[in-house]
């Protein structure tokens, strides 16, 4: 499947500097863009995206956006595009659980190698897990995706999932924070939470209880 990216900004000049940039010099294969708020989210949750790039402005509540994004689509990474002037905007996003920020004036080795990272950054390609076929079916592996309602009955963030997902994969602290701009530290303080939320005492504990409360579903 090729890689898509949806490029979101209310301003057009901006929206289409956005679309040119990465057409340039990003390694996706479809981009498709939104002016509004309500396309861009029925797009990400009409799925699959691999990648948001959203355009941030000092009059925009980005890390808003951001939330309601991977509300709606948790295995989507989004991606900040803005001017340094823009950091107040831009840090309260990145705590709302975008993976990184592009600035327009980045060189062109950056904006490839941003963009790539980010996507491996998604649940979608790098941390959705992935469990195999059952007795008597096919023997492949299969896509899963998270039930957001298992998830807010819960009570785990999304940035708890997709530390529970890298767990599950067995990868460890330091390769789930990586993945997702955080410190060792801050993934195992994650990890802390997500299992007292879950009762469980270790790691092969706390995947065996997501699993069972119906977290994980398998794609049919």
């Amino acid at each position: 499947m090729g890689r898509t990216c949806v490029v979101h900004d209310p301003r057009e000049q901006a929206r289409h500097r956005l679309e040119l940039l990465l057409r340039a010099h990003a390694d996706v294969d479809e981009i498709v863009t939104t002016a509004d708020d309500d396309d861009l989210l029925a797009r990400a949750g009409e799925g699959p995206t691999e990648l948001v790039v959203l355009g941030v402005s000092r009059t925009g509540d980005a890390a808003d956006m951001v939330r309601r994004i991977r509300e709606v689509s948790p295995t989507t990474a989004v991606l900040l595009a803005g001017a340094t002037e823009d950091a107040g905007s831009v840090a309260a996003a990145l705590a709302a659980g975008a993976v990184g920020f592009l600035r327009w004036e980045a060189p062109r080795a950056l904006v490839r190698t941003l963009v790539q990272v980010a996507g491996e950054s998604s649940a979608g390609e790098d941390l959705l897990p992935l469990t195999s076929a059952g007795p008597g079916e096919e023997s492949r592996s299969v896509e899963v995706r998270v039930d957001l309602s298992v998830q807010q009955a819960l009570g785990l963030s999304v940035r708890e999932v997709q530390v529970l997902i890298g767990v599950g994969r067995g990868l460890t602290n330091a390769d789930i924070g990586r993945r997702l701009y955080l410190s060792g530290q801050t993934v195992k303080t994650h990890a802390a939470r997500l299992f007292r939320k879950l009762g469980a005492a270790d790691r092969a504990e706390a995947v065996g209880r997501a699993w069972a409360a119906g977290l994980f579903i398998r794609a049919r």
